[in-house]
């Protein structure tokens, strides 16, 4: 699983749905959409417990990825 900021992920346990916020070595924040739930997580946690929806709300600014 490739983590980017701002791509939308979805717990398979509780059904929300969080944007990445920030990326660590091996810790990850998600954000609530309506920014009032953060959740601290690391990667491994992440690939497992959260599934990836990609970029479905309108960003302003994208992050670019370029290969």
């Amino acid at each position: 699983m490739t983590l980017i900021i701002g791509e939308k992920v979805k717990s398979v346990l509780t059904r929300e749905e969080y944007r990445i916020k920030l990326i660590g070595d091996r810790i990850v924040v998600l954000e609530s959409e309506d920014q009032s739930n953060q959740v601290l997580t690391t990667t491994d946690n992440l690939k497992s417990f959260y599934e990836q929806k990609g970029f479905e709300a309108p960003f302003k600014n994208l992050p670019m990825i370029i290969s």
